[in-house]
């Protein structure tokens, strides 16, 4: 039951709507564990039905969600009262989706996504393909290495996913309903932390590999304080955002802030921006 609701699950958002967004998902995932529960025919139709209600949360999350809910309808099929049981059943599926889903954004939208790319950069890289920085260079590339890049950055994206789909289905179930269900499995801010150094490191050696590169090969082609801004812009850079993220300002603030210096340098000091690296 609970391996059919994990696969279920990869399709939460295949009926995904403006009204009710991925409650038909959800039934979905659902139905293997309620067929089970609920042999009778009224009662199966009257358990999908209440389950159509709106639901959304993080769809790689959901599986927390759904393990929960289905050890709830179990306990309430055997219990004196199932109208109390099921009465608490939907504050505690809002409260589950919207922690998931605020836990799931950070994890997978906020970290994870952006370092496919840059798992991706970093294979090419370490096999000699430099295609993505220098847009002019004209050689042969391995298939197997162009494709290597992305495969590694989506294997290693899909690893977090698949194994958090399928650990939420077995820990929802387990310690089905409570509001605060799973939210203890891992230590979260923790992992989020984790993956927030991890970014940064890669961010800071494509950098750091780019504009060596950048710098090698037109480092003679200008005077050494030419140089010397050539590596010291791409430091403030990463400089800025970090101390933006430290003090709780906007990425839009960052982004003024690099506007900012870049008109002091391309207009005031008559730089140029196309020629300044390439």
């Amino acid at each position: 039951m609970l391996f059919s609701m994990f696969l279920r699950s990869f399709f939460i958002q295949a009926g995904w709507n403006y009204e009710r967004f991925q409650n038909l998902g959800f039934v979905f995932a659902l139905a293997p564990a309620l067929r089970r529960i609920y042999p009778d025919r009224e009662k199966l139709k009257a358990a999908l039905l209440r389950h159509l209600e709106i639901f959304n949360t993080q769809p790689y999350m959901s599986g927390f969600v759904l393990g929960n809910i289905a050890a709830m309808e179990e306990r309430a099929s055997s219990a004196a009262d199932p109208a109390a049981e099921l009465a608490k059943m939907p504050g505690v599926k809002q409260a589950l989706a919207s922690s998931f889903a605020s836990i799931g954004d950070r994890i997978f939208w906020g970290r994870l996504k952006p370092m496919t790319a840059q798992i991706c950069l970093l294979v090419w890289a370490a096999g000699g393909f430099y295609g993505w920085l220098f847009t002019g260079l004209d050689e042969r590339v391995p298939l197997a290495l162009l494709l290597g890049g992305p495969l590694a950055g989506t294997v290693f994206y899909s690893a977090f996913a698949v194994y958090y789909r399928w650990k939420g289905v077995r820990r929802g179930f387990a310690c089905g309903g409570a509001a605060n269900c799973a939210l203890d499995t891992v230590n979260w801010p923790r992992l989020i932390r984790l993956l927030s150094i991890a970014g940064f490191l890669m961010s800071l050696a494509i950098v750091a590999l780019a504009f060596s590169l950048l710098i090698g090969v037109n480092g003679c082609a200008c005077g050494g304080w030419r140089l010397a801004l050539k590596a010291v812009v791409p430091v403030c850079v990463l400089a800025l955002h970090r101390l933006t993220r430290a003090f709780g300002r906007s990425v839009f603030f960052a982004a003024g802030a690099l506007l900012a210096v870049s008109i002091l340098l391309f207009s005031v000091f008559g730089l140029e921006p196309l020629k300044f690296y390439l």
